[in-house]
């Protein structure tokens, strides 16, 4: 296998004389995974700060957005103002301080009206361009008029007399202006001479306005410069007057700094970048500062298709070059030429920026059609490579991953359609990213790279060669407006490294790496930026800077490293770069919360917890009002503006309250931040737990210790307050807590003083501990008072629809062991818990009694029960007996009215309607299980719901006569059974089997049958036999029925039957009356079927 080497081109051929940046050729094994492939690069690639790496040649893609439609928005940009091109001045600022600076130290001098080749000279930007170079003595000792002249007139032609006029007119209305702002900065003796008796004007314009005196006049640090700010009194007096600009606070006035034109104020750590103290002279806000129509910026453009910026880009390309193709060293050279000043006015248009997600990206993606040139495996390998951008950001090992949401530029790519000399300027990636950009077709693009390695000797140079525009821009490399020739970079000693980007090519620039370059002609990239682990100590840098310069990050940069090392899916390559800053935040966490603690802040309260903490910006950090830093791990705020909150370092400039009325919020405390670091053991970090009792809080990294906070100490009413002395005497307060008899109020106030432990470490777990231990005694005494308060609401009362409180929950609350705290109210409410268990076990044996309890003895119980003030589960199932007990009282009352229905119906019938035959069975089902004594109810319903005869009917007080085989009962006019009864009586289901059985007996196999019979069910309705009553309803088996019914009707003859009514009509009856009825008396025999009967004389 070849092993990839870099390729430089040779320097001398190279416009600038600049050494080239590396190129590698990865194979195809080793263009698999791009970020194992960047990471083997990494340390002959990063010096540089930038290199090239050339696909192999299979690597191929097709350009996924459809050329006929494409369209995109352009920005106009001025190329030749990119470098050479005055401060943004606002001309009006200019003229106000100047002619201050005439009224108070130029004598009789006026404003003058300057005539420079018929235009009028502009005072401030000449003023401007010669503080470019250094001022009035260096740009004569170094003969830089004509570079001052192409800043003042870019289209001028350069003549020594020009110079000379231009020279001589800055000597003689500028030069003691200048002299005048410089002895301001310098704060010299001249400064108290000239600023001798401040200006009546000006002081009248502040006395007559502000008669209350919230504005003062704030000396320079010298005490002698009458310098004229706006503060506002301590005592908070003039919260009306002046609120600053940036964090929209009117409070710590000594520090509010008002601009001397729009007298809107900004506080000085508010500024960007802040300011240390109050700045000498007259000052000026940006705003009044810069002038909108000067000011310098990419201007928005027109919106073009792709073929008609295609030919604006020919057209520009053939008016400097005509129709020859140039060569990348004519290009760059005439490229500077017209950066340097010298080729005259120059815009063109470029189309940057553009959101893949909105415009298409050059790459296939999953979710796209596959257009009908493509082929559709090829399409889907390209769509899914790991060099593919759009999936480069959430590669496996890159700290992206986390980031759920989409974020354009940097978890999104963004296209860029380039014309000739379309330029991207000196920037560093957000947060300090990687960035890879790929050329998908066109003409090269030409970049220029500072390694990070040199970031700070960069942004050194750049202040000494622009001071006019980084006085006025302070943020300058954060605007991506300014570029600066190279060449001057390596005069100052920086190194400058260039490369060649051709079409299929990738760039990749590294962390802390400036870069910038141009276009050399029409073509169209596509730009994403990734985070290896070797980022994350250069993204921390990047949140530093941010915070310095006061600009909103992209994201929280702390939460992206919490939720990784949370995560835990990394490799033990990524594990150390996350110990290392996951370690840094942990000292810059811990020095400053001990900090605050010294200030004397001691509230702090754990922040809300996130709905989805495995993913990073799925929830909106608040943000410092200063400096505009999200706050992930910890934020200061205040009950008088509880919407503000400021990060950590800003704690003073949150409000003008005491320190011991803010509050320190915190996600995790300084004991999870360390568990962190613990957890780098299942990383692969190498992080040392020593095992010493001693020690058991003492971890150690590399270098750094971390140890508890034993030795941290305070100022307390004049006396040293050491941080681990105070946390012991809380711990003895708050045992006495728990031994005393409870006080809420002493636990209210322990908790709020343990409060100023918690964000601490392990060394403070006790106090944790405690502070659980007194939360849970709290919440059980509330619980216990609020409890008893409500049993001893029922007791004078008695009311039964108060509210009571279950057994069960006070039982729950009283038998915990041991006990949370002293509470006094426990033993008041277990005597009334004892007395409900004595209730309710009253009820379970009532309920259980053999023979059952009378219902005055229920009832008596219920009274026990609804005049306790505490509700007994069981007292529920009391009530329903004795209800149910009732009920079967007035049903069994309805026995006297039954009457008699069709015999076509099994029903029973009362005044009220009919009452089914199952229905009272199921009665007295009912009666028999209730655990009330209703032996009198049963008994009576029993005697009148027993039916008898074929007719199913009671007694009814009609003569009846039993049969002597089955005990059955009939009445006499139901059989026709006239005069005085027989001595025997067999119905007419009975007679035939007597007979039989008189006759013969049963073989062995039939009383097998019938003693079988005793055990089976059926449900066929037959005739009954003899022993149907005998089996209590349960009938035979089917053969040894049939058989006996074979025997029996062939042994039976009619005539030895008597009958008193004919054969017919008994048959019709028998035929009429097959149908299922059972008998309802209690402990009688069921009939399954009604029979006709006979009797014998």
């Amino acid at each position: 296998m070849r092993r990839s080497r870099p390729r430089r081109a040779n320097a001398a051929s190279l416009c600038l004389n600049l050494p080239a940046a590396p190129a590698f050729y990865p194979n195809e094994d080793e263009f698999q995974n791009p970020l194992q492939y960047i990471d083997r690069i990494r340390p002959e690639a990063e010096p540089f700060g930038i290199c090239r790496i050339v696909p192999p040649a299979s690597w191929k893609p097709p350009f996924a957005i459809e050329t006929s439609s494409f369209a995109f928005p352009t920005k106009s940009q001025a190329i030749h103002h990119l470098q050479a091109r005055p401060a943004a001045c606002d001309p009006d600022t200019f003229e106000l301080e100047y002619g201050r600076f005439l009224e108070e130290h130029g004598g009789n001098r006026r404003r003058p009206r300057l005539v420079f080749r018929d235009k009028d000279l502009d005072l401030c930007r000449l003023y401007n361009a010669v503080k470019r170079y250094g001022g009035y003595d260096r740009v004569v000792h170094e003969k830089k008029w004509a570079d001052v002249l192409r800043i003042v007139f870019p289209v001028a032609k350069v003549s020594p007399c020009s110079m000379h006029v231009l020279s001589q007119s800055y000597r003689e209305h500028l030069l003691d202006y200048e002299r005048y702002r410089r002895s301001l900065s310098r704060g010299g003796e001249k400064v108290r001479k000239w600023r001798t008796g401040a200006r009546k004007s000006r002081k009248e314009k502040y006395a007559g306005g502000t008669s209350d005196g919230t504005k003062k006049r704030k000396r320079a640090s010298d005490g002698e410069d009458d310098t004229e700010v706006g503060i506002r009194e301590p005592d908070g007096q003039g919260s009306a007057d002046q609120i600053c600009e940036q964090c929209g606070s009117g409070l710590h006035g000594e520090v509010m700094l008002l601009c001397d034109r729009c007298d809107r104020g900004w506080h000085l750590y508010c500024l960007s970048p802040p300011l240390e103290c109050v700045p000498a002279g007259n000052w000026y806000c940006l705003e009044c500062v810069n002038s909108d129509k000067d000011s310098f910026g990419f201007v928005p453009g027109e919106k073009y298709t792709l073929d008609a910026f295609r030919r604006r880009a020919e057209r520009v390309k053939r008016k400097w070059f005509g129709s020859t193709s140039p060569t990348h060293p004519q290009v760059e050279k005439r490229y500077w030429e017209i950066l340097e000043g010298l080729a005259g006015e120059v815009q063109v248009i470029y189309g940057n920026d553009l959101d893949t997600s909105l415009y298409g990206s050059g790459f296939p993606r999953a979710g796209d059609s596959v257009p009908p040139s493509a082929k559709r495996d090829e399409w889907k390998a390209y769509s899914e490579s790991p060099w593919n951008l759009n999936n480069l950001p959430k590669l496996k090992g890159s700290m992206l991953r986390a980031v759920r949401d989409s974020i354009t530029g940097v978890t999104v790519p963004w296209l860029y359609v380039g014309m000739l000399f379309s330029s991207f300027c000196w920037h560093v990636e957000d947060h300090c990213f990687y960035s890879m950009n790929y050329l998908h077709w066109g003409d090269p693009k030409c970049w220029y790279s500072v390694p990070g390695s040199e970031a700070h000797a960069f942004e050194k140079v750049m202040r000494k060669v622009l001071p006019d525009l980084f006085e006025a821009q302070p943020d300058l490399l954060f605007q991506l407006v300014t570029m600066l020739n190279p060449s001057v970079l390596q005069e100052n000693g920086v190194n400058v490294y260039k490369l060649v980007q051709e079409p299929g090519n990738f760039v990749i620039t590294f962390p802390k790496a400036f870069h910038a370059g141009f276009n050399c002609g029409l073509n169209c990239a596509e730009a994403v930026n990734f985070a290896p682990a070797d980022w994350l100590p250069h993204g921390g840098i990047g949140a530093e800077l941010y915070r310095l310069y006061h600009k909103t990050a992209v994201l929280s940069h702390e939460e992206l490293v919490y939720v990784a090392a949370k995560v835990n899916n990394y490799s033990k390559k990524t594990a150390p770069y996350l110990k290392e800053e996951m370690l840094r935040i942990f000292v810059k966490e811990k020095s400053n919360r001990e900090a605050l603690w010294k200030k004397g802040l001691v509230k702090s309260s754990p922040m809300c917890a996130r709905n989805q903490p495995e993913f990073v910006g799925t929830e909106e950090n608040p943000s410092c009002i200063i400096c505009q830093q999200y706050l992930f791990i910890s934020a200061v705020v205040c009950g008088c503006s509880p919407c503000a909150f400021v990060c950590l370092e800003h704690f003073d400039q949150l409000c003008e309250c005491s320190p011991n009325k803010r509050c320190l919020l915190y996600r995790y405390t300084l004991a999870e931040l360390n568990d962190f670091l613990s957890m780098g053991k299942e990383l692969g970090i190498a992080c040392c737990l020593d095992s010493e009792p001693h020690q058991k809080n003492k971890i150690s990294c590399d270098s750094f210790t971390y140890e508890d906070t034993s030795r941290l100490m305070k100022k307390i009413k004049g006396h040293n307050a050491y941080f681990s002395q105070l946390a012991k005497d809380w711990l003895t307060v708050a045992l006495s807590i728990h031994s005393n008899p409870f006080s809420e109020a002493a636990a209210e106030r322990a908790l709020s003083e343990a409060e100023q432990f918690l964000w601490s470490g392990h060394e403070v777990d006790p106090v944790r501990d405690m502070v659980k231990s007194l939360l849970h005694a709290r919440s059980w005494s509330q619980s216990l008072r609020t409890c008893l308060g409500k049993v001893e609401n029922c007791v004078p009362l008695h009311d039964c629809s108060a509210e009571k409180v279950p057994l069960k929950h006070v039982e729950d609350l009283l038998d915990l062991d041991p006990l949370p705290c002293n509470e006094p109210s426990y033993h008041k409410l277990k005597g009334y818990a004892e007395d409900a268990k004595t209730l309710r076990d009253e009820i379970v044996a009532a309920l259980a009694a053999d023979p059952h309890t009378m219902i005055a003895e229920l009832e008596c119980l219920l009274a026990k029960v609804l005049a306790s003030p505490i509700e007994v589960e069981e007292s529920n199932i009391i009530g329903k007996e004795i209800s149910s007990a009732k009920d079967f009282e007035v049903n069994v009352s309805l026995e006297d009215h039954f009457v008699q229905m069709p015999k076509e119906t099994d029903t029973i019938a009362c005044d009220s309607g009919a009452v089914a035959g199952d229905d009272v069975l199921k009665l007295i089902k009912d009666g028999e299980n209730l655990p009330v004594n209703c032996d009198k109810e049963l008994s009576q319903l029993d005697s009148s719901s027993i039916l008898y005869c074929i007719c199913r009917k009671p007694y009814d007080e009609r003569p009846m006569i039993a049969c002597d085989q089955c005990d059955e009962w009939y009445h006499f006019d139901c059989i026709n059974l006239q005069g005085p009864p027989p001595d025997k009586f067999f119905c007419r289901a009975c007679e035939p089997v007597v007979m039989d059985l008189m006759c013969t007996s049963l073989s062995p196999d039939e009383e097998r049958a019938l003693e079988h019979a005793d055990d089976v069910c059926y449900s066929t309705k037959l005739t009954p036999t003899l022993l149907h009553v005998r089996l209590k309803g349960r009938r035979r088996p089917r053969k040894a029925r049939s058989t006996l019914q074979l025997r029996l009707a062939l042994k039976t003859d009619s005539s030895e039957i008597g009958a008193s009514t004919s054969c017919s009509e008994l048959d019709k009856q028998w035929r009429k009356n097959r149908k299922l009825c059972r008998r309802t008396a209690r402990r009688r025999i069921k009939f399954e079927t009604l029979s006709l009967f006979v009797h014998m004389q």
